[in-house]
């Protein structure tokens, strides 16, 4: 059975040789081995994955995580965007003097995104209500009170 190189399509008549060329394993004539690197693929020496329980280290992370992933969620049940946040944020930005256009490329941002959520057109997501509190000095978020 002949078998042809899957880099230039020739027939390969000697030996075929496997290479990695881009991160792709490709079986190629001898020619075309010189434009990758030797590739041997891996032996695998344990058909079974560890499952957390067995591996102290990744019960541990498990763990972790959820209780990260409880304390972020009772933060944001806790804390709502203020209903005035286009107010505060046109005031920030004029208080310190900027345009748009300045604020944006101090936060590296652009200015139409900006002017949307001051005229509360958009609301900013989680993380862009931070850096607009860094930025500006200001608090976006308020706390619920519970009844």
């Amino acid at each position: 059975m002949s078998s042809f190189c899957e880099l230039c399509g020739r027939k390969v008549i000697d030996e075929k040789k496997t290479v990695l060329i881009d991160g792709i394993a490709l079986n190629v004539c001898r020619g075309c081995s010189k434009r990758g690197k030797p590739y041997t693929p891996p032996m695998s020496t344990s058909k079974t994955k560890p499952t957390a329980s067995s591996n102290p280290v990744a019960r541990s992370t498990a763990s972790n995580k959820s209780t990260s992933t409880t304390r972020k969620i009772e933060m944001m049940d806790n804390t709502i965007l203020n209903p005035e946040f286009a107010k505060l944020i046109r005031e920030a930005r004029m208080k310190k003097g900027l345009t748009h256009e300045q604020l944006g490329a101090q936060m590296n941002e652009k200015a139409n995104l900006l002017k949307k959520f001051e005229t509360g057109a958009l609301k900013p997501d989680e993380l862009f209500a931070k850096k607009l509190q860094r930025f500006l000095g200001i608090h976006l978020y308020v706390g619920v009170l519970e009844d």
